[in-house]
């Protein structure tokens, strides 16, 4: 028994060290998105992206250099490039519609990201979906399309620019899987920051406005922020599947519906609560079927 008890733990430790950074990830996440909501008030995706990423670079610049440039050894540039040009569409989706629609909604539409996930887990990584997981997309789909209520309702196209960044950022998620292989945490956010500030720039400069003093603030909190959510999400996606990383920040939705109407004063709408509803059940229900055939 006592060994049995052994290797019980030493199987379920591992597992609890990445929920704990999922939830470090899911933090930051709604920090994050509180700076952004701030900033788009006088900046566009493009700089709010850029900026983000020139603060995370010039933080991790002496923490790289403490460390040894080994850390950042990698044989897969390509693939950080490709991950990274995926990663920066998402993001920019993702700041766009921060500025447009209540914190909830934003959130409901990105929580689309762990199908998204899933589904490119099965194509690219082999991870295993049988017919009752695929149901649970469709279902988790379906509250997508209840948010949206097409033909119901104008679709607002913040919302479809909101996801189309999710299938980005679950492809993005799917890359960071395969990059947790061979690569460091560190290396992957570093990368990460760097190409993202290479990306927005000429787009930035583009349509460029001086970030005033008031702005400062939230420009170093996304940027702190941006850090930490990621570091945390790839040391997680280094303990765990994708199928289980990312549904466990569902917990982001209520927080986020709870920040947004705190702060903003944003009530939840009637049709994202069901949608929403329907899209955490969906996850939910592919974390319950991973752990049921992990035990």
């Amino acid at each position: 028994m006592t060994g049995s008890a052994g290797r019980m733990t030493g199987l379920a430790a591992p597992a609890l060290q990445g929920a704990g950074w999922m939830m470090l990830t899911m933090l930051s996440f709604v920090t994050m998105s509180v700076a952004g909501r701030e900033l788009a008030a006088n900046l566009s995706a493009f700089e709010v992206v850029t900026l983000r990423a020139a603060v995370g670079t010039l933080i991790l610049l002496p923490i790289v250099w403490r460390a040894g440039l080994a850390v950042l050894a990698t044989a897969r540039p390509l693939f950080h490039g490709a991950r990274n040009a995926v990663h920066f569409v998402g993001q920019v989706s993702w700041f766009y519609a921060l500025g447009v629609l209540p914190l909830a909604e934003v959130t409901a539409i990105e929580y689309t990201m762990a199908l998204w996930s899933v589904v490119l887990a099965a194509m690219f990584l082999g991870e295993r979906i049988d017919a009752r997981r695929w149901a649970a997309i469709a279902v988790g789909f379906a509250g997508v399309l209840i948010i949206l209520r097409p033909g119901m309702a104008a679709v607002s196209p913040a919302a479809l620019i909101m996801l189309g960044g999710a299938a980005f950022y679950g492809a993005s998620i799917t890359m960071v899987k395969s990059l947790t292989r061979t690569d460091r945490a560190l290396a992957i956010v570093f990368y990460m920051n760097l190409m993202q500030f290479a990306f927005g720039l000429g787009p930035a400069l583009a349509d460029w406005t001086m970030p005033g003093w008031g702005d400062v603030p939230w420009i170093l909190l996304a940027g702190v922020c941006g850090l930490t959510a990621h570091y945390c999400f790839s040391r997680a996606l280094a303990l765990l599947d994708v199928s289980v990383a990312a549904p466990i920040d569902y917990l982001r939705l209520p927080t986020a519906a709870l920040v947004g109407y705190l702060v903003y004063a944003e009530l939840v709408d009637i049709w994202v609560g069901v949608g929403s509803a329907l899209v955490f059940a969906a996850n939910y229900y592919n974390v319950w079927r991973e752990a049921r055939g992990r035990k």
